[in-house]
């Protein structure tokens, strides 16, 4: 059915009700404008808000700058904070994350966070394990686990490591030439592992003297201590020592000891005094460079001090009473041996087998006691005035008995050559060296940590600044 078009004109009435229509629809539309216009201004406040608050973020890199930066001052939370936020900025993952996090780890260990630290590792070992720093993580891991006292977390973590492949800083390289000498539960001890640590133990013990010898001295010190640890007794013996020495420290961790008031003082005392050993070895190792001229010279302006004085050695016969006294000079008389009588009848043991002779010589002058006979003014006196080879006229009466002395070579006073004394002349210039290294040193510290001594404490006295002319 067609539909009919109406070509009728529109009456007037209808004409103003069609623009009211209109009107309306375009009120509505000018409305619709305004609010859409109203929300583009309010999001783009909201945009440039965004970007002025962004603009004033940190960039990844500035992220990575700060943490160097605080981990160089050693700040080390600071420094922690500051890498996690380099890692969120930077969207790291894979081995870059893995070497942050390890990062991460060393810093909580230098800290003594040890389960922070166990954390920080672990994750590293989540995102990769790059050849390079997986034997470091699996060492730091079990110093990080002994340092808690968890022993039995850390026979369950070297077996994974050793099951799975992984590095155990303990075992074996499964070289013929290197085997296994001892085990403590999954803990390997290799041949090579006792070696280093018996060179560990004879360098420790050097380096308490090391600043009185020289390189070469040192060196041959350490050859010599090594020799008594070349027999295979003589390193079973270090092994047993270090296993009761390890299992004993192990039960003390595990048993809480470290937890003992009285004991964290200690530990906190011996790491103060070690520490202040340590800082002073390096000033001295700095500050203090002797060559032989510098020997010479203070040989030179100390001459006086190497002067060898008179000096005699002797031997004697000890005996109780007079009569023995008289007896044993009747027969040196007649020309018996000194030797012999003395193995016959002195009562010195120590001397007797020796022909009564006394090992150290005797000077002219000295004050102390004399071996084997005690202080005696008169058997000084007596003994400097005998020629050599002859018997001392007199009987020695001292608190051990009566001694029949007779001098067996004499010396007179001379001066020591360079090379006599050239050991003595290094020590001595050691010493006063370290000396005036340490004496600036402490000089400047109490500048520097602003010492104040409470003399008033002590002797009534003001309360005085120590400044570096108050050495």
């Amino acid at each position: 059915m067609t539909e009919e078009l109406d070509f009728s004109i529109p009456t007037r009435e209808e004409k103003r009700a069609q623009w009211g229509s209109k009107l309306l629809i375009i009120l509505m539309v000018i409305v619709l404008i305004a609010v859409l216009a109203n929300i583009c201004i309010v999001l783009m406040h909201k945009g440039v808000t965004s970007e002025r608050v962004e603009g004033s973020a940190l960039s990844a890199e500035q992220h990575k700058d700060l943490a160097l930066k605080l981990e160089k001052q050693e700040l080390n939370r600071a420094s922690v904070a500051a890498w996690k936020d380099y890692l969120k900025a930077a969207s790291l993952g894979g081995e870059k994350a893995a070497r942050i996090w390890y990062r991460i780890g060393k810093i909580y260990q230098a800290d003594n966070q040890y389960d922070l630290a166990l954390d920080a590792f672990y994750r590293s070992e989540t995102y990769a394990r790059p050849d390079d720093i997986s034997p470091e993580i699996a060492r730091r891991v079990q110093e990080s686990l002994e340092a808690m006292g968890k022993f039995a977390a850390l026979r369950y973590e070297l077996a994974d490591r050793v099951g799975a492949g992984g590095a155990a800083t303990d075992s074996p390289s499964g070289d013929m030439r290197d085997p296994m000498v001892a085990e403590i539960g999954p803990q390997r001890i290799a041949k090579s592992d006792l070696d280093r640590r018996i060179e560990r133990l004879i360098e420790t013990q050097i380096s308490q003297y090391a600043s009185y010898l020289s390189e070469e001295e040192a060196n041959k010190r350490k050859e010599d201590m090594l020799k008594q640890y070349s027999t295979d007794n003589q390193r079973q013996v270090f092994l047993s020592q270090y296993i009761a020495e390890e299992i004993l420290y192990r039960k003390a961790r595990e048993s809480g000891l470290m937890d003992d008031p009285d004991i964290r003082v200690t530990l906190q005392d011996m790491e103060r005094s070690l520490l202040a050993g340590k800082v002073m070895e390096k000033e001295f190792a700095d500050g203090i460079k002797i060559t032989s001229g510098d020997l010479e010279t203070y040989y030179e302006a100390h001459k006086e001090e190497y002067v060898q004085p008179e000096r005699a050695s002797i031997s004697h016969i000890l005996v109780t009473n007079p009569q023995e006294a008289r007896d044993v000079r009747k027969r040196l008389e007649k020309g018996e041996d000194f030797s012999a009588l003395a193995a016959e009848r002195s009562k010195d043991a120590l001397t007797r087998e020796k022909g009564g002779e006394l090992t150290e010589w005797i000077e002219k002058g000295e004050v102390s006691d004399i071996p084997g006979l005690g202080r005696s003014d008169t058997a000084l006196q007596a003994i400097f005035s005998t020629d050599q080879g002859h018997l001392v006229k007199e009987d020695i009466q001292t608190e051990k008995g009566i001694h029949i002395i007779k001098v067996l070579r004499r010396e007179v006073e001379r001066q020591k050559t360079f090379d006599e004394v050239k050991n003595e002349v290094a020590l001595a210039l050691r010493s006063q060296k370290e000396r005036e290294v340490q004496q600036d040193l402490f000089a400047r510290l109490k500048e520097q940590y602003d010492v104040v001594i409470h003399q008033s404490a002590f002797s009534g006295a003001d309360s005085t600044k120590v400044t570096p002319d108050q050495k």
